[in-house]
């Protein structure tokens, strides 16, 4: 029952309509992310963390979902339609979700911590449970060793580039 509470609570309120429109409009960008930006991988990844921030910040309940969900379904597609698609992405999807869930909960359930504690701690729960199953499958030969650094140190990079956008975003937003 604490994570359905904790998804329910959000920073900023707005009307039902514009809550709608938002959730289409962060759901439409989660998914075309990586057909924007494909490459670098860290700008894309910043990108998307940035909406996982917003979305923790403003969106509640099962609205988060499909942020948490489609930035990696975008990657997927980009891949089959453009290649080349790396079949070890497949692999890593779950745990992905899970890193992003965690860096949306740990947003909204550390909140009273403040928000660059909060954004800090979820950014590294996000991480470890990308990099520990990646390194993992590694160990059991299913993953090649050139994705632990992208599934490891980049998570973490990302994770906080995002947070810092939206806290700077945030900031001068409160200032006016």
């Amino acid at each position: 029952m604490e994570i359905c509470t904790t998804l329910e609570k959000r920073k900023y309120s707005f009307s039902v309509k514009r809550d709608f429109v938002q959730l289409v409009v962060i759901s439409f960008l989660a998914f075309a992310i990586p057909f924007v930006f494909p490459h670098p991988q860290i700008l894309t990844g910043i990108v998307v963390n940035a909406l996982l921030v917003f979305a923790a910040l403003g969106m509640r309940g099962n609205s988060v979902i499909p942020v948490i969900l489609l930035p990696s379904i975008g990657a997927v597609a980009n891949g089959l339609l453009f290649g080349p698609l790396t079949i070890f992405l497949i692999y890593l999807i779950p745990f992905i979700w899970i890193g992003n869930f965690l860096l949306v909960y740990g947003i909204k359930h550390f909140a009273e911590m403040g928000f660059w504690k909060a954004g800090a701690i979820s950014a590294f729960l996000k991480a470890g449970a990308i990099f520990l199953p990646a390194y993992f499958l590694f160990a059991a030969g299913v993953l090649p060793e050139a994705l632990l650094i992208p599934m490891s140190m980049l998570q973490i990079a990302t994770a906080l580039g995002g947070i810092a956008i939206i806290g700077i975003g945030k900031k001068i937003i409160e200032k006016n």
